[in-house]
């Protein structure tokens, strides 16, 4: 049965740009559009999305970050993955902590769309590797700044191959990428990224990817 998706971005072009790529995916199925945030809230909660694709940046007064809270927060919600082109640090940071998935550059997309909505049907966090860097720029400064030194001290309780896959998913693999570099299975990573998202009370790998790189390890 096909992932049901919906798109939500406040320009047309670019909502018929992303549809043209996934036009040849048989196991998506596009089942809907918004050009607001609030017209693709109550798309979410009508048409029952496994993965909802959304712009940071929308028109009105409800952009993707309320879009993303607002999602999440209903009863089985669908998972929110964000395709944007990297406008604002604030505002990623706030669609991370309202429980996007994945974040992904509009410039990607044509190559990495498809898999990232897969990926985050599944739960599995996919990040442009630009976008971790710009992340942890909107938390953390010097080394010395307090929110790396709590990520120091969260990071300190994870294994050296729960850092290291974590590093992995901030630099943009995919867990199939990860595992094959690792030599180990996608179950392997997955179940990898769990127990790190326990150690460090995480809810997501986008979430557990910041928390590591936050930590500055090469700069102890």
């Amino acid at each position: 049965m096909p992932l049901r998706v919906i798109l939500i971005d406040d320009e047309t072009l670019v909502l018929d740009a992303l549809e043209r790529i996934l036009a040849s995916e048989s196991e998506i199925d596009v089942v809907g559009t918004a050009t607001t945030g609030r017209d693709g809230i109550r798309l979410a909660r009508e048409a029952r999305p496994d993965v909802v694709v959304t712009d940071l940046l929308l028109k009105g007064d409800t952009d993707g970050v309320e879009v993303t809270r607002r999602i999440r927060n209903a009863l089985n919600p669908p998972a929110v993955l964000v395709v944007t082109s990297f406008d604002s640090e604030t505002q990623m940071r706030g669609a991370l902590e309202a429980g996007a998935v994945g974040f992904l550059l509009k410039t990607d997309a044509t190559d990495s769309l498809a898999t990232a909505i897969r990926m985050a049907a599944d739960g599995d966090p996919m990040i442009s590797p630009a976008m971790t860097t710009r992340l942890i720029a909107s938390y953390v400064a010097p080394t010395i700044d307090p929110a790396a030194e709590e990520a120091r001290r969260k990071v300190a309780l994870l294994s050296e191959r729960e850092i290291e896959v974590a590093q992995l998913v901030g630099a943009g693999r995919t867990y199939g990428e990860i595992g094959r570099e690792l030599f180990i299975s996608d179950s392997t990573v997955k179940a990898t990224i769990g127990r790190a998202l326990r150690k460090v009370d995480a809810d997501s790998g986008a979430q557990l990817a910041v928390i590591v790189a936050m930590a500055r390890l090469d700069l102890k």
